[in-house]
């Protein structure tokens, strides 16, 4: 089930394993290398598109290891009678809602998956498998090797530019969400995406500088691998805590991301000029696929004035 998916117009897609429509848009093939897919984003709190899963996940049976993911908090996930949106809906999972248990069965309607679950409800039903992630507790995930791990992958690829050690970080199912301005533009890497990241030359516009006023537009390789490399220079661990630097705003993790765990990796500042005030937080959200942790989120977050 892997789309090709690349920026071209935006148009209104229907949300359809939920109750409500989002905005995103509609990616064309490109001529020679691909561009990340770009998703509109609404004010705060964070509001997530629907994509197609890169990859088919395996969805075994008879745990409690799943749970809902990118489903907006106003929103639910339903759940129906058989697989495709076109049956009796007979039950509905919050945003939030985890330790969901499957039974196991899978069935491809067109190009998407769907698996059966125990509905919390009594019996059994289906829902969208876009819409499922693997739960891990957040005692687990904060004592998972694995994660430091990763995080210090991330740390060598985007300083060597290693570009397959990237692509190889991740998330096969989902991808990666990367925002750099605050209530900005999400800009969605697939694996194959995120192989040729450093090399890109398409110009995202990530969305109005606070300070400016002013789009803030540019390539990944010019704004997103600098703000990477920087907060690596004197980066501290934080497993699920936001952790910021003076901001005068509110940071939440987005409830559409409830069941993703995740690190802060912070950067109090590097000169002593500035007070602090150049501080830099990235958020690095973690999914599991097939229990291993993959990159699935970094949200950026700098002092604002």
């Amino acid at each position: 089930m892997n789309r090709k998916m690349i920026f071209s117009i935006i148009v209104l897609l229907t949300l359809s394993a939920c109750t409500k429509s989002l905005t995103s848009t509609v990616p064309q093939p490109p001529p020679a290398t691909g561009t990340p897919t770009l998703l509109l984003t609404l004010p705060a709190p964070l509001l997530l598109p629907s994509f197609t899963p890169i990859t088919q996940p395996t969805f075994s049976g008879g745990t409690d290891t799943y749970a809902v993911i990118s489903v907006p908090a106003d929103d639910e996930l339903n759940i129906r009678s058989r697989p495709g949106v076109e049956n009796p809906v007979i039950g509905t999972l919050q945003p939030s809602q985890s330790r969901l248990t499957l039974t196991g069965k899978v069935v491809s309607v067109g190009e998407d998956l769907w698996a059966e679950i125990q509905n919390p409800s009594g019996g059994t039903g289906w829902v969208d498998a876009e819409f499922l992630t693997e739960y891990v507790p957040s005692s687990a995930f904060c004592t998972d090797g694995r994660v430091v791990s990763l995080l210090g992958n991330l740390e060598t690829a985007i300083n060597t530019m290693n570009s397959e050690l990237f692509k190889s970080l991740v998330s096969p199912a989902h991808g990666l969400n990367v925002v750099y301005i605050r209530d900005g533009m999400i800009a969605n890497y697939s694996p194959e995406e995120a192989s040729w990241a450093f090399q890109s030359t398409y110009v995202v516009d990530w969305g109005v500088g606070f300070g400016s006023g002013k789009p803030v537009a540019g390539t990944f390789p010019k704004i997103i691998l600098p703000a990477l490399q920087d907060v690596y220079k004197n980066a501290s661990l934080f497993c699920n805590e936001i952790k910021l630097g003076g901001a005068t705003y509110l940071v939440e993790w987005p409830i559409e991301y409830a069941n993703i765990n995740y690190y802060s990796l912070h950067n109090p500042g590097n000169d002593p000029a500035y007070g602090g005030l150049d501080w830099r937080t990235w958020l690095v959200g973690v999914e599991y696929v097939e229990d291993q942790p993959n990159l699935f989120a970094l949200l950026h977050y700098q002092w604002e004035p």
